[in-house]
């Protein structure tokens, strides 16, 4: 039965209703904006995933290489973004080709942003054969923003030392004869970060997609 009060009804169920369909709107709005945020791992998922992170990152020794366009590379040219390292050499038969290539694909599926906050860097365990120029061309079969780079055998072996990621050269009456020749080294990653400190190292097996993961995830809570 109609009353006079039926217009106050109304109204309160049309102010129900609005309030309802904003609450939803809202709670709808913050689960996109939560879905569409990076995945960020917590430690023990980030050693799942084989990134390894040093609890006081190690300040870098000096550096006096040079890059694949023939200019210095020092530890000056370290802090302002994050570097991932990884040491290994042009004529490499398989775990060299591979690793660039996750790398590029993690890179190439990156923000702009975070394209710009982060260095690939390819450090040759092989000087002798990798000149600067056998550099610009290898790494630009990946992508044309990695960096190679080269110098003197006994400052490249003292950096990886200090990096921890050995490599071990054949000896020279091993390669005398041959120019096919192989580098034994290591495959994992070496982690820099915007301080140019060494922050950790990701170890194989390396995947694109959960390489990105990684990198975010540490990026996002340093």
């Amino acid at each position: 039965m109609a009353t006079h009060h039926d217009p106050l009804v109304r109204r309160n169920i049309r102010i129900t209703v609005a309030v309802a369909l904003t609450f939803a709107l809202i709670t709808v709005a913050a689960l996109v904006n939560k879905l569409s945020q990076p995945r960020i791992l917590n430690q023990y998922e980030l050693r799942d995933y084989g990134a390894y992170l040093l609890d006081s990152p190690r300040a870098t020794d000096a550096i006096a290489l040079i890059d694949h366009k023939g200019q210095a590379y020092t530890e000056a040219r370290l802090p302002g973004s994050w570097t991932l390292v990884f040491f290994g050499f042009s004529h490499c038969a398989d775990i060299c080709p591979t690793t660039m290539a996750t790398l590029a694909k993690m890179y190439q599926e990156l923000k702009p942003k975070e394209k710009a906050d982060l260095n690939v860097v390819l450090i040759s365990v092989d000087p002798e054969r990798d000149t600067p120029q056998v550099l610009a061309d290898y790494v630009k079969q990946f992508n044309p923003d990695f960096t190679g780079v080269t110098g003197e055998a006994a400052q490249i072996k003292q950096l990886s030392l200090q990096w921890n990621t050995g490599f071990e050269a054949p000896a020279d009456d091993n390669t005398a004869d041959s120019e096919n020749y192989q580098v034994a080294h290591s495959s994992s990653l070496v982690l820099l970060n915007p301080k140019g400190e060494l922050h950790g190292f990701i170890r194989p097996p390396l995947e694109h997609g959960s390489l990105r993961v990684l990198w975010r995830s540490i990026r996002t809570t340093y």
